[in-house]
């Protein structure tokens, strides 16, 4: 399976970006998550990038009145999809007003009650990712 971190706005060179990397590096090192892939990616111009929708691909909005998982809860969901062959998993972050997009199909989870900066909001996904995928992989990286 293949996760995609798609973000509207800028995508500055900063310390985020390389604590992301290192994420994205760990997690693509663990065979045995079933994670394959992740890459961030930017969404220059939302008008222009389709949205694709199927049973193959599930699609995640970060919004602050979204529902609140736990580590293992999103663990729950990534298994769920590796074990039903789902093919992409793609979790949208919209500026700071939130995703431009029609996005009422798509479920909205929230990585907190906090607000934080939309870079730093990748590297807690990255790093909540990294998570999930060491539980699946059974490395010690995650105490239960």
């Amino acid at each position: 399976m293949k996760i995609d971190i798609l973000c509207e706005g800028k995508l500055n060179k900063n310390i985020e970006n390389d604590i992301c990397d290192l994420y994205l590096n760990r997690i693509s090192s663990l065979k045995k998550s079933g994670i394959l892939k992740v890459e961030i990616k930017k969404i220059t111009d939302h008008k222009n990038y389709k949205i694709k929708s199927s049973k193959n691909i599930k699609n995640f909005i970060l919004d602050e009145k979204g529902e609140n998982l736990s580590t293992l809860d999103l663990t729950k969901k990534i298994d769920y999809f590796n074990n039903n062959r789902v093919e992409l998993v793609n979790f949208f972050l919209g500026k700071p007003d939130g995703f431009s997009q029609d996005n009422n199909k798509f479920e909205k989870i929230s990585l907190s009650k906090m607000t934080f900066p939309h870079s730093l909001a990748r590297v807690i996904l990255c790093e909540q990712i990294y998570r999930c995928a060491t539980i699946l992989a059974k490395h010690p990286y995650h105490k239960c």
